[in-house]
């Protein structure tokens, strides 16, 4: 029986990564009344397009108040908040200058809501990561006897250190690299990602493993995952570590890699400056995807998707589909399970999550012949159990005093964002 693996959030919650949720209130606590308005005067006042394409106050100002009244409405999703962001934009009635105004807001918000990711994976790291990896230690019982495809759409960098930890072979998918000084000022020092090209991400590709060991795919990029030469180039830190100390180091050199010009480090937002192979000033952009836009709405294989036309190709050939902490609230990866079912009448999914819900309605149609079973337990609980089918109590009973770790967490995540 061949297996494929799809994580969401809740994989990563007995880690220390936050939920939607948890992440929306870190960002929306950034801002009150007085600070959200000032922000965007300061905002209005700078020039981000020029060439011509300038911003204006009144757009800058709607798109901040858009986020007092969701923070006020108590919403609770910050891709739903973006979503809305882009939406004005979309009114016939908006100018270029509005539309440039809500895309600069959009960026703003985007690295205000990465650097709280980077901080929760510095600070869970410290403080959680050591004591539950051994409660992930049985992960190896969801693998195959050969390669497993896994699929996330997390940004954090947990099932890496998970695999290199538990000595479980890990890949990208990558087969070259590309070497870049750490900054300018002392071009001696560099740092060597792994890199591979965009139009070859297949199932196909040489990169991928054949034997023992994890095929990863980050269907919404990862906080380490850029993309360089106009988004040709995929680049991802190295998995050959012994340690995933060793990896979570490279991610912070990675992190402090830039340029500077008169003493002063160029900034960026998603679009991060860095120093160029040559020595150069350059352009490398995070390819982690949120808001409400992150791919197309149709299901026919474009430039840029080839990630999902990688998750329909290895689902035509997966017998079971397991989902871990995911709550289908993306419909780009809903389509393409939805039509696996239909094209692979035998594939089932296997949805494990601790809070019992009702089966998504596009999977009703297959709740048949056990094509559609859930399982009630956390990820770290299933791994344990799934093979002799017996649950170990110690193992939750340590899950759940784990968690009086988060406001450790969530303490430091607070001193590192500009509240």
């Amino acid at each position: 029986m061949t297996k494929t693996l799809l994580l969401g959030a809740g994989f990563s919650y007995d880690l220390g990564m936050p939920l939607a949720t948890e992440l929306t209130t870190t960002f929306l606590n950034i801002f009150s009344d007085k600070t959200a308005k000032q922000l965007a005067d300061i905002l209005s006042q700078n020039d981000p397009y020029s060439d011509g394409r300038p911003i204006n106050r009144a757009a800058v100002h709607e798109g901040m108040e858009l986020l007092l009244e969701y923070n006020r409405g108590g919403g609770r999703n910050y891709e739903e908040l973006l979503a809305k962001l882009e939406s004005l934009g979309s009114l016939p009635e908006k100018s270029q200058s509005d539309r440039d105004s809500y895309h600069y807001l959009f960026s703003v918000f985007y690295q205000l809501l990465t650097e709280a990711l980077v901080a929760y994976q510095f600070a869970s790291y410290d403080v959680l990561y050591p004591k539950s990896l051994p409660l992930f230690a049985k992960l190896e019982n969801l693998l195959n006897d050969q390669e497993t495809w896994v699929f996330t759409l997390n940004h954090d960098l947990y099932l890496e250190c998970l695999a290199i930890d538990l000595g479980i072979p890990i890949t990208y998918g990558d087969t070259g690299e590309m070497d870049c000084p750490i900054n300018n000022l002392d071009p001696a020092k560099t740092f060597r990602f792994s890199a591979s090209s965009r139009t070859g991400l297949n199932k196909s590709a040489s990169g991928w493993l054949k034997t023992r060991g994890i095929n990863l795919v980050r269907l919404h990029g990862g906080l380490a995952e850029y993309l360089y030469s106009d988004g040709t180039v995929l680049c991802n830190p190295h998995l050959k570590h012994s340690r995933s100390s060793d990896l979570i180091e490279d991610f912070k050199t990675i992190e402090s890699m830039g340029y500077f010009h008169n003493g002063l480090r160029v900034g960026g937002g998603k679009d991060r400056v860095i120093t160029g192979p040559d020595g150069t000033l350059d352009i490398i952009c995070r390819a982690m995807l949120t808001g409400g836009r992150k791919y197309s709405t149709t299901t026919n294989a474009k430039k840029g998707e080839e990630k999902l036309v990688l998750f329909e190709e290895v689902l035509r050939e997966t017998d079971e589909l397991t989902v871990i902490g995911y709550s289908f609230g993306d419909p780009h990866v809903n389509y393409r399970v939805l039509n696996a079912m239909v094209l692979n009448d035998e594939m089932k999914i296997r949805i494990v999550d601790p809070v019992h819900r009702l089966k998504p309605e596009f999977l009703e149609q297959f709740d048949y012949n056990l094509r559609v079973r859930g399982a009630q337990s956390r990820g770290p609980e299933w791994m344990s159990y799934v093979l002799g089918e017996k649950w170990d109590g110690a193992q939750s009973k340590a899950l759940k005093e784990n968690e009086k770790y988060r406001d450790e967490i969530s303490r430091r995540v607070r001193r590192v964002l500009p509240y």
